[in-house]
């Protein structure tokens, strides 16, 4: 049974909080603008991971989108009016806002997934690669359109893209503002996995279920070697591992898991 919390009138309108047991949702809720965001929505998601992140009974969050898009990014009349009025600032606030919310999904320990029911474009595509893993409809499509207005990819697109695919196609995308269907995307993994439409949510409800079972400090620290990895020496990430290691060998949660494994049955496994 899903339990909606609220945080906020503009949480709970355009930015939909809910608690699945150990799995959080959050809901992109602008359906009319193709979830594209506008006004303070950014600030608002924020805060909505804030509240998941702290919440010590949610392990895995999820994030989508309400009706046919996950998000097309920002709301290009809203930056329109800014360079209409040489508001320069306001503008690069909005660009720190996204900015905020993607270093926020980075370094916090709960996996997130993103449930990308329709198109990613722009800063939604942005997010979509912020999350560890995507789950996608076959209608989705994921793309730097940006650049062809004429701004910049936001919202880590630069950094994570050429690590999901490498840079020689990262480049492409990025330069051409080309999108990318769903099947294709899969092929290339940044879609973990395509499915009907209808399918995209319970998919994701399983995997996120899947790792909730999981050991919750183990994946933390498991999530944080694997970020780490992309960018450190052989010789540090195997210093990472072995400290992980150490500590998940004192933890409660490895003496459920190898008296479960002993047992023949599924760990039950605390948060250690």
């Amino acid at each position: 049974m899903r339990s909606v919390m609220t945080a906020g009138e503009s949480l709970a309108e355009r930015i939909q909080v809910e608690r699945d047991g150990p799995v959080g949702w959050i809901r992109i809720n602008r359906p009319e603008r193709l979830n594209a965001f506008s006004g303070e929505m950014r600030e608002s998601l924020e805060a909505a991971l804030g509240q998941l992140e702290a919440d010590g009974t949610v392990r895995c969050l999820v994030i989508t989108g309400v009706g046919r898009a996950f998000s097309t990014g920002g709301d290009i009349a809203t930056m329109a009016e800014l360079l209409a009025a040489g508001d320069e600032a306001r503008f690069l606030a909005l660009v720190r806002a996204g900015a905020r919310i993607v270093e926020r999904i980075h370094r916090m320990d709960k996996p997130v997934i993103a449930a990308v029911n329709g198109p990613a474009a722009g800063a939604g595509a942005g997010l979509a690669l912020a999350c560890d893993l995507r789950v996608a409809s076959e209608s989705a499509s994921i793309g730097l359109s940006i650049v062809r207005v004429g701004l910049h990819p936001d919202w880590g697109a630069s950094y994570f893209l050429p690590r999901i695919i490498g840079s020689a196609l990262a480049t492409e995308l990025i330069l051409t503002g080309g999108t990318i269907a769903a099947a294709r995307a899969e092929r290339l993994g940044i879609f973990n996995r395509v499915v009907p439409a209808a399918e995209v949510e319970p998919t994701a409800r399983a995997l996120a279920m899947q790792i909730a079972a999981g050991p919750q400090a183990t994946v933390g620290r498991a999530r944080r070697t694997l970020r780490r990895a992309l960018e450190a020496e052989l010789s540090e990430v195997l210093e990472l591992e072995i400290e992980a290691q150490r500590v998940a060998f004192r933890s409660p949660d490895a003496r459920e898991g190898f008296t479960a494994f002993l047992a023949k049955r599924a760990p039950r496994f605390g948060r250690s």
